[in-house]
């Protein structure tokens, strides 16, 4: 679910031949890919074989079952040693896969964390399923697909279809009144006209921004190290590699990070005041070049690196930006599964296989509120506060507490740092404080909640000898501050997702055709939907499966940021798939909505009412998107706006300036290497990666976690780790 950079859809030719690929294809090409920030390691070989040794036993919380902390206890389980370990996980949602089923009607068993999906439902039937997190899996992503290598045995020589982004099926682009379309070709990208305006500021910013991988010339504003990141991607995903080679790129890295922490528009408008003289295509009713680098500046915030949507993003840096770049790719692709939580689900149960004699799991469907050090005579422990949820959703008032020699984080920055700031920062032990929260709980039943008579101190505890959770220093308050302020402020995106259902004869008497590709299925445009595309129908269903070949799954809205928050006044609650008695008559186009919903709707397709240029003919015409939204039937309606999440936000994403703190809480497992800290907490989740927002780095910071506890439940000797597994640790820069 995070920001998809993948620009070698748009910036490079391509052989004309199938893109399906097989699990054992896909766990290949990322092998042995290494992120700048961690040069020195392949991840999906360094879990090849178990992390490391435990020789005694441990009593292990993980806060959060997502993805991160799903892969946590995977890896635990995996774990060589005597010790026996036992793992509690913390889990506050009641529609998460280890809840009974009959919880929920709509999002039963298909949450994970930020990997759910939604059911939208009509008279009290199952009618389509939507991923609403982690949808498209980079190709590239090698620890994604050495797990599902790990997984899927009976599966890895199927034939996997690439996901179909914007750019690798016929699209439309519209910013302003101008049209331009394009698609897969023979040798690359295939546009609408040789000229267009799209195409020549999309191959200018490939040029010089991400360069040529030729050998005898570098072409990039940007390069690292003196050389383009076309290359340095592909020295970073080649097996031969020499680590001396390695360690060089890692040096000219955090060169590159001093002098380029800017933002991507500031990158976008460089290389295009520098070479706008290479824009050919005059753009009519302008003639000042600043107007012309103006108007190409706002084009590529349009088009982006072929998904589109990229303007309410300009803000990111352009750190994030080459991370992602770096991490090159064609194609996204789709898990061996059902719903994509299934994939969890099958990583869990792989756990609890693994671990069936050494590993104990206690699942705890709570809140938890606070987190932190308790110590007594030389004994410390972590502590974790927290409240029962009930399997209607309903919390208890009693805060319950229990010690553990780790814990493991895996929440989201808005969830964490509300966990670990109580106890205040100073790495010295407090007689007594006062943790969970006060619930106004009235005297008297007839007495209104609101009331002055309510006992504040209800579902609060005393807890004794108690110190902070993340901590860096015994002697200094700053280094621990410096923590919380790195978690509390990470840049969560706002981001926003609007599908509906309609009859594939219905839409494309509306969709024109690009050449001899077929009818459009994927429009990028400056309305403020962010990407509109047709994707993968999910089929848990004989029902689902039938509809599937009569009708399209259409993700209307994919929005971020600016272009979300300017739905969010109507998107009212999640999910939005209530039925209505009777759609009225003056709102075509909306079957099967609530009344939230039907608003909402209008609202999307109010958006795309536009007259537009034909890219044809060039005449002036209604856009065809909002008249097939008007007028088709727009069925099994839903939409969720993560802002309303517990995350605060669908995914981190850094923001000029932001760097510094990233990766503080990157390193942190680090920790581990300093005894004397007596610290007990780690961290785990795509936000504390350097891949916000995508599994991979949910994936990356497990290990990084549980790589960190390996070597502090054996006193700081890294040793206990495999060979392979002490770069994860030893190749960092200490936090400490």
């Amino acid at each position: 679910m995070g920001i998809s950079i993948n620009p070698d859809v748009l910036f490079t030719k391509r052989e004309n031949k199938s893109r399906s690929r097989t699990i054992v294809e896909l766990a290949e090409n990322g092998k042995y890919y290494r992120h700048p920030d961690s040069s020195l390691i392949s991840y999906p070989v360094v879990v090849e074989k178990p992390l490391g040794e435990i020789k005694k036993d441990l009593n292990v919380a993980i806060v959060g079952a997502g993805p991160a902390g799903i892969a946590c206890l995977y890896e635990l389980s995996r774990l060589k040693g005597e010790g026996k370990i036992t793992v509690t996980m913390y889990d506050c949602d009641p529609d998460h896969f280890q809840v009974p089923e009959e919880v929920s009607v709509r999002i039963k068993g298909l949450k994970a964390g930020r990997v759910s999906a939604a059911i939208s439902s009509e008279d009290e039937v199952d009618r389509a399923v939507y991923e609403i997190g982690a949808m498209r899996f980079p190709e590239i992503a090698g620890l994604v697909w050495h797990y599902a290598y790990n997984m899927y045995p009976d599966k890895r020589e199927d034939r996997i279809d690439p996901f179909p982004n914007p750019g690798t099926v016929p699209t439309e682009l519209l910013h302003g009144n101008y049209v331009d379309r394009y698609g897969p070709g023979k040798e690359g990208t295939d546009w609408l006209h040789a000229d267009s305006r799209t195409k020549q500021v999309v191959e200018l910013i490939g040029k010089r921004l991400k360069g040529t991988t030729d050998k005898d010339k570098n072409t990039s504003l940007f390069p690292i190290g003196g050389k383009d990141p076309a290359k340095i991607s592909q020295i970073l995903k080649d097996p031969k590699t020499q680590e001396c080679e390695l360690k060089t790129i890692h040096e000219h890295w955090k060169t590159f990070m001093r002098e380029n922490d800017i933002s991507l528009e500031s990158a976008i408008r460089k290389i295009i005041e520098t070479y706008h003289d290479e824009l050919k295509s005059d753009v009519p009713g302008i003639s000042s070049d600043v107007e012309k680098i103006n108007y190409y500046v706002e084009l590529f915030g349009t088009i982006g690196f072929g998904t589109g949507g990229f303007k309410p993003v300009y803000n990111m840096s352009l750190l994030e930006t080459m991370r992602l770049m770096l991490w090159s790719y064609n194609d996204e692709y789709l898990l061996p599964v059902q719903a994509n939580v299934h994939f969890f689900r099958d990583i869990y149960l792989a756990a609890l296989e693994n671990g069936r004699n050494r590993l104990k799991i206690n699942t705890s469907l709570a809140r938890v509120s606070d987190v932190c050090h308790v110590e007594e005579n030389g004994n410390v422990k972590a502590l974790v506060v927290s409240y029962k949820v009930e399997e209607n959703g309903a919390e208890h008032l009693e805060a319950k507490t229990a010690e553990y020699d780790y814990v493991i984080l895996t929440t989201t920055p808005k969830q964490t740092s509300s966990m670990i700031s109580k106890v205040g920062f100073r790495n010295k032990v407090v007689p007594s404080a006062l943790l969970g929260e006060p619930m106004p709980v009235p005297d008297d039943k007839s007495v209104s909640p609101k009331s002055d008579k309510c006992k504040p101190s209800v579902g609060q505890v005393e807890v004794k000898n108690v110190r902070p959770a993340l901590v860096l220093s015994n002697d200094n308050d700053i280094p621990n501050s410096k923590l919380f302020t790195a978690v509390n402020n990470l840049h969560m995106v706002c981001s926003s997702k609007v599908f509906a259902t309609v009859k594939i004869t219905d839409f494309e008497k509306y969709a024109p055709k690009f050449k001899e590709n077929g009818p459009i299925t994927a429009i990028v445009a400056d309305c403020g939907l962010g990407s509109s595309y047709v994707v993968p129908y999910v089929k848990l269903t004989s029902e689902m499966e039938d509809k599937s070949n009569t009708y399209y799954s259409f993700l209307i809205s994919y929005a971020w940021e600016d272009d979300s928050k300017g739905l969010q006044n109507v998107f009212g609650k999640y999910p939005l798939n209530v039925k209505a008695p009777k759609p009225p008559a003056h709102c075509p186009g909306n079957v099967g909505a609530s009344k939230d919903t039907e608003h909402m709707m209008r609202a999307v397709i109010r958006r795309t009412m536009r007259r537009v240029t034909d890219p044809i003919d060039g005449s002036d015409k209604q856009w065809w998107f909002g008249e097939a939204l008007r007028n088709c039937t727009l069925e099994d309606q839903l939409s969720y706006d993560w802002g309303t999440n517990n995350s605060a936000g669908a995914f981190k994403l850094n923001m000029v300036g932001d760097n510094h703190n990233a990766d503080l809480l990157v390193r942190y497992h680090t920790h581990a290497l300093t005894p004397k800290l007596n610290n007990r907490f780690f961290l785990a989740n795509c936000s504390y990666s350097h891949l916000g927002g995508w599994l991979e780095g949910a994936f990356m910071s497990a290990v990084n976690a549980v790589c960190g506890l390996v070597v502090a439940a054996n006193d700081g000797n890294v040793d206990a780790l495999s060979p392979e597994a002490r770069k994860v640790v030893e190749s960092f820069e200490s936090v400490v």
